[in-house]
């Protein structure tokens, strides 16, 4: 889907505002899992989250389905803060936001058939027990799958029909968002095409918006629109693939991208290699959190902590030396209707 196209959506359908998570161990030491991370997603939008493992990705997407209570921050899901849901509020807010796994033998109940594992989301929606037979058929057909796999179970299916059967789970509460968390990661190659197009085949459908979780930049580079890269519980750059692919501006991006082959990627900028482990979220550096890995460090990326500015080429980036965005031209005075020149 084109900027423009994505223009005249009138509402995010995913606003996320210094989101917080902290996690609270032994002797007083807290983990700042997510640490003030701020995002929007549109209506048939994919807003690709990538970054190493333990960067925060899947936690963002927990405390988005309120599976992980956040700390602080606002979240809200279709123009409602999220917060405070609890009970039964809870429950009905999830019908708008579902989550597809890596693993899909895992998500998936082996002791159950697929038809009652898709029916299960038709019985939350509320569709009357006349109409789930059909329905199961329906949903199944929508992500490619015969009606005879509704009597089948789990292991007796590939792990990309397995995926497929998740997605048309997720699919029966007809929510406005999915979260994929590293979805195709766990799949061949030729299989995991097909699921990232039918991916796409359903947005297309129906305007669905995607957080799309991944560490494999290659498959986010087709699969997303925009792409937040995190590292330590901050989001260090977001921007359009081409943004992001074509030009990065933050060394860990750039390093990112330097470790992974990327056909028809131009890198522009110092290449960058990445080097040693992550920091410990209960002990982050001061600073920037990257600078004991970064080979372009100065002495205020150890002392001040960059925030997202917009740098050259129109993407956010945290990082004190990226190139600022160049000036645009003034606007011109506005014009009183009412005075005649």
């Amino acid at each position: 889907m084109s900027a423009d196209q994505r223009g005249e959506r009138e509402v995010n359908v995913v606003e996320v505002e210094d989101l917080r998570v902290h996690f609270s161990r032994r002797r007083g030491v807290t983990v700042r899992a997510v640490d003030g991370v701020s995002f929007t997603v549109a209506p048939g939008e994919t807003l690709g989250l990538a970054g190493e493992s333990g960067s925060g990705k899947s936690t963002v997407a927990r405390a988005l389905l309120r599976i992980t209570d956040p700390a602080g921050g606002r979240i809200r899901i279709g123009g409602r803060d999220i917060a405070g849901l609890r009970g039964k509020n809870l429950k009905t807010f999830r019908r708008q936001m579902q989550m597809v796994y890596q693993d899909p033998y895992d998500s998936l109940d082996p002791r159950m058939k697929i038809g009652a594992t898709v029916e299960e989301a038709l019985i939350v929606r509320g569709v009357p027990a006349r109409e789930r037979a059909t329905r199961v058929r329906e949903l199944l057909d929508r992500v490619g799958l015969p009606s005879g796999l509704a009597v089948r179970y789990p292991h007796e299916l590939s792990g990309g029909q397995r995926q497929r059967v998740s997605i048309a789970r997720a699919l029966g509460v007809d929510p406005a968002v999915i979260a994929c968390d590293e979805a195709v990661s766990a799949l061949d190659v030729s299989v995991r095409a097909q699921i990232l197009n039918l991916l796409k085949d359903l947005q297309e459908d129906s305007g669905l918006a995607y957080l799309f979780i991944s560490h494999d930049l290659s498959t986010m580079r087709f699969a997303a629109d925009r792409i937040a890269i995190m590292y330590l519980g901050r989001l260090v750059e977001i921007g359009t693939g081409d943004q992001v692919f074509g030009a990065p501006r933050h060394p860990y991006t750039q390093a990112l991208l330097a470790a992974v082959p990327v056909p028809g990627a131009r890198r522009t900028g110092p290449r960058v290699r990445l080097a040693g482990e992550p920091p410990s979220p209960a002990d982050p550096p001061t600073g920037c959190a990257f600078h004991p890995r970064c080979p372009l460090a100065e002495e205020i990326c150890r002392t001040t902590r960059p925030e997202l500015a917009v740098k050259r080429g129109g993407q956010l980036a945290a990082c004190h030396l990226a190139p600022e965005a160049e000036p645009g031209p003034k606007p011109e005075p506005e014009r009183n209707p009412e005075v005649t020149p």
